[in-house]
Protein backbone atom coordinates (compact mmCIF):
# COMPACT_ATOMS: atom_id res chain seq x y z
CA UNK A 1 0.00 0.00 0.00
CA UNK A 2 1.37 3.71 -0.85
CA UNK A 3 2.11 5.32 2.50
CA UNK A 4 -0.26 8.31 3.09
CA UNK A 5 -0.79 11.06 0.61
CA UNK A 6 1.22 9.91 -1.61
CA UNK A 7 -1.38 9.33 -4.38
CA UNK A 8 -2.21 13.19 -3.93
CA UNK A 9 1.79 14.16 -3.57
CA UNK A 10 3.19 12.43 -6.60
CA UNK A 11 0.08 11.73 -8.78
CA UNK A 12 0.43 9.24 -11.42
CA UNK A 13 4.39 9.01 -10.63
CA UNK A 14 3.51 6.61 -7.66
CA UNK A 15 1.69 3.30 -8.36
CA UNK A 16 1.17 -0.67 -6.62
CA UNK A 17 2.17 -3.71 -8.02
CA UNK A 18 4.20 -2.36 -10.95
CA UNK A 19 5.58 -4.61 -13.67
CA UNK A 20 8.96 -4.32 -13.20
CA UNK A 21 9.87 -6.25 -16.31
CA UNK A 22 9.60 -4.23 -19.32
CA UNK A 23 12.10 -1.64 -16.83
CA UNK A 24 14.70 -4.18 -17.04
CA UNK A 25 17.44 -4.89 -20.39
CA UNK A 26 16.73 -8.79 -19.53
CA UNK A 27 12.78 -8.63 -19.90
CA UNK A 28 12.09 -10.70 -16.52
CA UNK A 29 10.92 -10.59 -13.13
CA UNK A 30 7.67 -9.83 -11.21
CA UNK A 31 6.36 -6.51 -9.61
CA UNK A 32 7.36 -4.13 -7.70
CA UNK A 33 5.16 -3.36 -4.44
CA UNK A 34 5.73 0.20 -4.71
CA UNK A 35 6.45 2.35 -7.26
CA UNK A 36 7.68 5.91 -7.45
CA UNK A 37 9.65 7.96 -10.17
CA UNK A 38 9.83 11.51 -8.92
CA UNK A 39 10.34 14.21 -10.87
CA UNK A 40 13.23 15.96 -9.44
CA UNK A 41 15.91 15.88 -6.42
CA UNK A 42 12.90 17.57 -3.78
CA UNK A 43 10.57 14.95 -4.73
CA UNK A 44 13.05 12.32 -4.30
CA UNK A 45 14.40 13.55 -0.77
CA UNK A 46 10.77 13.82 0.50
CA UNK A 47 10.35 10.30 -0.81
CA UNK A 48 13.38 8.50 0.47
CA UNK A 49 12.00 10.76 3.85
CA UNK A 50 8.92 9.37 3.77
CA UNK A 51 10.14 5.63 3.42
CA UNK A 52 12.62 5.70 6.19
CA UNK A 53 9.55 7.22 8.28
CA UNK A 54 7.64 4.62 7.52
CA UNK A 55 10.44 1.61 8.20
CA UNK A 56 9.80 0.85 3.75
CA UNK A 57 12.80 -1.13 2.50
CA UNK A 58 13.67 0.55 -0.92
CA UNK A 59 16.04 -0.19 -4.26
CA UNK A 60 16.91 2.78 -6.87
CA UNK A 61 16.43 1.46 -10.23
CA UNK A 62 18.03 3.22 -12.90
CA UNK A 63 18.19 2.04 -16.74
CA UNK A 64 17.83 -1.93 -15.84
CA UNK A 65 20.77 -2.87 -17.34
CA UNK A 66 23.07 -5.05 -14.95
CA UNK A 67 19.70 -6.26 -13.28
CA UNK A 68 17.70 -9.58 -12.03
CA UNK A 69 14.48 -9.26 -10.74
CA UNK A 70 12.79 -12.31 -8.99
CA UNK A 71 9.95 -14.13 -10.56
CA UNK A 72 7.52 -13.07 -7.57
CA UNK A 73 9.12 -9.62 -7.24
CA UNK A 74 9.94 -7.32 -5.22
CA UNK A 75 8.32 -6.32 -1.26
CA UNK A 76 9.09 -2.57 -0.35
CA UNK A 77 9.69 0.77 -2.81
CA UNK A 78 11.30 0.80 -5.80
CA UNK A 79 12.46 4.19 -6.72
CA UNK A 80 13.12 5.07 -10.38
CA UNK A 81 15.54 8.13 -10.92
CA UNK A 82 14.53 8.02 -14.75
CA UNK A 83 13.32 11.72 -14.78
CA UNK A 84 16.43 13.01 -13.37
CA UNK A 85 18.21 13.35 -16.33
CA UNK A 86 20.03 16.54 -17.06
CA UNK A 87 23.03 17.09 -18.42
CA UNK A 88 25.32 20.55 -17.78
CA UNK A 89 28.56 21.51 -19.17
CA UNK A 90 31.14 23.28 -16.53
CA UNK A 91 34.08 23.88 -18.65
CA UNK A 92 36.09 20.48 -19.24
CA UNK A 93 33.23 19.00 -16.93
CA UNK A 94 29.83 17.64 -17.02
CA UNK A 95 27.51 17.67 -14.42
CA UNK A 96 25.13 15.18 -14.99
CA UNK A 97 21.82 13.39 -13.34
CA UNK A 98 21.74 10.07 -12.06
CA UNK A 99 18.74 9.57 -14.77
CA UNK A 100 20.99 10.43 -17.93
CA UNK A 101 21.10 7.71 -20.10
CA UNK A 102 25.18 6.87 -20.14
CA UNK A 103 25.32 6.59 -24.12
CA UNK A 104 23.71 10.12 -24.40
CA UNK A 105 26.42 11.80 -21.73
CA UNK A 106 28.85 9.97 -23.77
CA UNK A 107 27.80 11.57 -27.34
CA UNK A 108 27.39 14.96 -25.30
CA UNK A 109 31.34 15.00 -24.43
CA UNK A 110 32.21 14.09 -27.96
CA UNK A 111 30.34 17.08 -29.35
CA UNK A 112 32.13 19.35 -26.50
CA UNK A 113 35.11 17.75 -27.29
CA UNK A 114 35.78 15.98 -23.77
CA UNK A 115 38.01 13.25 -24.21
CA UNK A 116 37.89 9.53 -21.75
CA UNK A 117 34.08 9.50 -21.86
CA UNK A 118 34.37 7.83 -25.44
CA UNK A 119 35.47 4.48 -23.60
CA UNK A 120 32.08 4.22 -21.65
CA UNK A 121 30.93 4.14 -25.43
CA UNK A 122 27.81 1.45 -26.07
CA UNK A 123 27.69 0.67 -22.32
CA UNK A 124 24.31 0.43 -21.85
CA UNK A 125 22.36 2.15 -18.20
CA UNK A 126 21.73 5.50 -16.64
CA UNK A 127 24.53 7.37 -15.02
CA UNK A 128 23.45 6.55 -11.62
CA UNK A 129 24.03 2.49 -11.97
CA UNK A 130 27.18 2.96 -13.89
CA UNK A 131 29.11 5.17 -10.85
CA UNK A 132 27.38 2.94 -8.44
CA UNK A 133 29.11 -0.10 -10.22
CA UNK A 134 32.30 1.80 -11.57
CA UNK A 135 31.17 0.81 -14.90
CA UNK A 136 33.31 0.21 -18.02
CA UNK A 137 35.12 -1.60 -20.53
CA UNK A 138 38.74 -2.86 -21.51
CA UNK A 139 39.29 0.83 -22.35
CA UNK A 140 38.29 2.56 -18.90
CA UNK A 141 35.52 3.04 -16.21
CA UNK A 142 33.32 5.91 -15.37
CA UNK A 143 35.46 6.16 -11.99
CA UNK A 144 38.68 7.72 -14.16
CA UNK A 145 36.30 10.82 -14.58
CA UNK A 146 34.53 11.29 -11.10
CA UNK A 147 35.68 14.68 -9.64
CA UNK A 148 32.51 14.46 -7.30
CA UNK A 149 29.41 13.05 -6.41
CA UNK A 150 26.06 14.13 -5.06
CA UNK A 151 24.97 11.76 -2.68
CA UNK A 152 21.58 11.46 -0.75
CA UNK A 153 21.29 9.34 2.67
CA UNK A 154 18.14 7.01 2.79
CA UNK A 155 16.50 9.96 5.33
CA UNK A 156 17.07 12.58 2.02
CA UNK A 157 19.79 14.09 3.36
CA UNK A 158 21.91 15.35 0.48
CA UNK A 159 25.79 15.59 0.57
CA UNK A 160 29.09 16.35 -1.58
CA UNK A 161 31.72 13.92 -2.05
CA UNK A 162 35.19 13.79 -3.47
CA UNK A 163 35.70 10.92 -3.52
CA UNK A 164 38.88 9.73 -2.40
CA UNK A 165 41.52 7.28 -3.76
CA UNK A 166 40.04 3.59 -3.33
CA UNK A 167 36.79 5.28 -3.35
CA UNK A 168 36.06 3.02 -6.78
CA UNK A 169 37.06 -0.76 -7.68
CA UNK A 170 36.57 -3.18 -10.77
CA UNK A 171 32.81 -3.15 -10.93
CA UNK A 172 32.36 -1.51 -7.53
CA UNK A 173 32.55 1.61 -5.61
CA UNK A 174 31.97 2.77 -2.06
CA UNK A 175 28.51 4.55 -2.75
CA UNK A 176 27.17 1.93 -0.30
CA UNK A 177 23.44 2.49 0.55
CA UNK A 178 23.57 6.06 -0.20
CA UNK A 179 21.99 6.93 -3.58
CA UNK A 180 23.79 8.72 -6.21
CA UNK A 181 21.98 11.47 -7.63
CA UNK A 182 24.26 13.61 -9.31
CA UNK A 183 28.31 13.35 -10.65
CA UNK A 184 30.95 15.83 -11.39
CA UNK A 185 32.47 14.34 -14.69
CA UNK A 186 36.15 15.18 -15.99
CA UNK A 187 37.65 15.03 -19.76
CA UNK A 188 40.71 16.43 -21.43
CA UNK A 189 40.68 18.72 -24.68
CA UNK A 190 40.07 16.64 -27.96
CA UNK A 191 39.26 17.65 -30.95
CA UNK A 192 35.30 16.74 -31.30
CA UNK A 193 35.21 15.18 -34.55
CA UNK A 194 38.34 12.31 -33.77
CA UNK A 195 36.09 11.82 -30.40
CA UNK A 196 32.88 11.25 -32.27
CA UNK A 197 34.84 8.59 -34.70
CA UNK A 198 36.30 6.89 -32.08
CA UNK A 199 32.77 6.66 -30.40
CA UNK A 200 31.26 5.15 -33.56
CA UNK A 201 34.06 2.81 -33.88
CA UNK A 202 33.17 1.35 -30.58
CA UNK A 203 29.97 1.21 -30.93
CA UNK A 204 30.43 -0.64 -33.75
CA UNK A 205 32.91 -3.27 -32.16
CA UNK A 206 30.81 -3.61 -29.34
CA UNK A 207 27.71 -4.48 -31.38
CA UNK A 208 29.93 -6.82 -33.46
CA UNK A 209 31.29 -8.73 -30.42
CA UNK A 210 27.76 -8.78 -28.28
CA UNK A 211 24.35 -8.87 -28.55
CA UNK A 212 22.05 -5.71 -28.77
CA UNK A 213 20.76 -4.33 -25.37
CA UNK A 214 17.18 -5.99 -24.66
CA UNK A 215 16.87 -9.11 -23.74
CA UNK A 216 20.51 -9.41 -21.85
CA UNK A 217 21.54 -8.03 -18.67
CA UNK A 218 25.35 -7.06 -20.25
CA UNK A 219 27.79 -9.73 -19.10
CA UNK A 220 27.09 -12.05 -16.33
CA UNK A 221 29.78 -12.58 -14.51
CA UNK A 222 33.07 -10.38 -14.03
CA UNK A 223 36.06 -11.19 -15.13
CA UNK A 224 38.24 -13.16 -12.62
CA UNK A 225 41.65 -12.33 -11.64
CA UNK A 226 43.88 -13.12 -14.93
CA UNK A 227 41.02 -14.23 -17.37
CA UNK A 228 38.42 -12.80 -19.35
CA UNK A 229 34.98 -14.50 -18.36
CA UNK A 230 33.50 -14.88 -21.50
CA UNK A 231 36.73 -17.13 -22.83
CA UNK A 232 36.37 -19.22 -19.85
CA UNK A 233 33.09 -20.05 -20.86
CA UNK A 234 33.30 -20.76 -24.08
CA UNK A 235 36.66 -22.98 -23.68
CA UNK A 236 34.15 -24.70 -21.18
CA UNK A 237 31.87 -25.67 -24.17
CA UNK A 238 28.58 -23.39 -22.58
CA UNK A 239 27.75 -21.68 -25.78
CA UNK A 240 24.30 -22.27 -26.48
CA UNK A 241 23.62 -24.01 -23.30
CA UNK A 242 19.99 -23.55 -22.73
CA UNK A 243 17.53 -23.41 -19.35
CA UNK A 244 13.87 -22.70 -20.31
CA UNK A 245 13.71 -19.87 -21.78
CA UNK A 246 17.42 -18.68 -21.73
CA UNK A 247 20.86 -19.39 -23.00
CA UNK A 248 24.12 -18.04 -23.20
CA UNK A 249 24.51 -16.19 -26.24
CA UNK A 250 26.19 -17.75 -29.30
CA UNK A 251 27.81 -14.33 -30.28
CA UNK A 252 29.43 -13.51 -26.54
CA UNK A 253 29.50 -16.80 -23.84
CA UNK A 254 29.56 -13.88 -20.97
CA UNK A 255 25.76 -12.84 -21.99
CA UNK A 256 22.86 -14.74 -21.13
CA UNK A 257 19.97 -14.29 -23.60
CA UNK A 258 16.30 -14.45 -22.85
CA UNK A 259 14.23 -15.79 -25.63
CA UNK A 260 11.28 -14.05 -24.34
CA UNK A 261 9.59 -16.83 -22.08
CA UNK A 262 12.86 -16.50 -19.87
CA UNK A 263 13.18 -16.77 -16.17
CA UNK A 264 14.82 -15.60 -13.33
CA UNK A 265 15.07 -19.00 -11.91
CA UNK A 266 16.22 -20.27 -15.34
CA UNK A 267 18.16 -17.97 -15.27
CA UNK A 268 19.70 -19.20 -11.94
CA UNK A 269 19.74 -22.68 -13.01
CA UNK A 270 21.73 -22.12 -16.34
CA UNK A 271 24.66 -19.55 -14.16
CA UNK A 272 25.05 -22.49 -11.64
CA UNK A 273 25.93 -25.23 -14.57
CA UNK A 274 27.77 -22.58 -16.52
CA UNK A 275 30.01 -21.86 -13.48
CA UNK A 276 30.01 -25.77 -12.65
CA UNK A 277 31.21 -26.21 -15.90
CA UNK A 278 33.89 -23.72 -15.53
CA UNK A 279 35.13 -24.98 -12.36
CA UNK A 280 35.93 -28.14 -13.44
CA UNK A 281 37.50 -27.05 -16.80
CA UNK A 282 39.73 -24.22 -15.38
CA UNK A 283 39.04 -24.35 -11.50
CA UNK A 284 38.23 -20.98 -12.07
CA UNK A 285 35.47 -19.44 -9.85
CA UNK A 286 32.75 -17.37 -11.57
CA UNK A 287 31.17 -14.09 -9.58
CA UNK A 288 28.18 -12.91 -10.64
CA UNK A 289 28.12 -9.21 -11.75
CA UNK A 290 24.25 -8.83 -12.90
CA UNK A 291 23.17 -7.85 -9.29
CA UNK A 292 19.70 -9.56 -7.95
CA UNK A 293 16.68 -7.97 -6.51
CA UNK A 294 14.69 -10.78 -4.53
Amino acid sequence: MLPAGWHRRFEHRASEERPLAPLTTFRIGGPAQIFVEPQDVDELAEAMANLKKGGIPWRILGGGSNLLVADKGVRGAVVSLARLSAVRKRDRMLEVDAGARLIEVVRIAASAGLEGFENLAGIPGRVGGAVFGNAGSRYGAIGDLVVALDLMEPDGTLLRVVPPAGFFRYRGSEVGDRIVVRALLAGSEADPKLLRAKVRDLVRERRASQPGWVGNAGCIFKNPPGHAAGRLIDAAGCKGLRVGGVFVSQRHANFVENDGKGTSSDVLRLVDRVRDRVRKAHGVELEMEVRRWE
